[in-house]
């Protein structure tokens, strides 16, 4: 049995988040609720100490990593990042839900295999996930703070998931889920 514990956390609410738009890679800040929403992550996390804290350097994850941590080493890894939404980042869902229709959206947004056009699926996600996931120590209280489909991603490699039923799974922003 391992000595490990994860915990994935979403970043807190974006300007992005607020206004309903895929941000994907853009580079949005925390609004006021999101810099409260990682207060009360910190404080919720106050009695754990974290050996290694990891982040996506996404404005919004690298900010709420701050948070939390504190004045602890942050590790920022590109591998972290948030999926691509391609042509759709930016744009405001229900215009995209318009456009292409609800089973279009659906599969690209939150299927496994289906991409934005330009963009990356889960499974892409995944595969970049994976690489950094076998790096990880072998031991300690680990905190990763990413983004929502990199979650959900990590989801289906730890097995919290299956390829299938992760379209259904929603990590909240501002939220974490532990792994191990």
């Amino acid at each position: 049995m391992s000595d490990r514990n994860i915990w994935f956390v979403r970043h807190a609410q974006s300007v992005y988040n607020k206004q309903k738009l895929f941000t994907g890679w853009h580079d949005p800040e925390l609004t006021s609720k999101g810099i409260n929403a990682a207060n009360d992550l910190s404080e919720s996390f106050k009695t754990t100490t974290f050996n290694y804290i990891y982040s996506s350097p996404l404005k919004r994850a690298a900010e709420t990593a701050k948070i939390i941590a504190k004045n602890f080493k942050i590790i920022f890894d590109e591998r972290l990042k948030e999926r691509s939404y391609g042509d759709w980042s930016g744009r405001s869902k229900d215009e995209i839900r318009n456009e292409v229709g609800e089973e279009e959206f659906f599969l690209a947004r939150r299927g496994w295999e289906r991409r934005p056009p330009n963009g990356e699926s889960l499974k892409d996600v995944s595969i970049r996930l994976k690489d950094f996931i076998s790096e990880l120590p072998t031991s300690g209280k680990i905190l990763i703070v990413s983004h929502g489909n990199t979650i959900r991603a990590a989801s289906v490699l730890f097995g919290v998931n299956t390829e299938i039923n992760v379209s259904s799974y929603e990590i909240k922003v501002g939220t974490h889920l532990k792994v191990l």
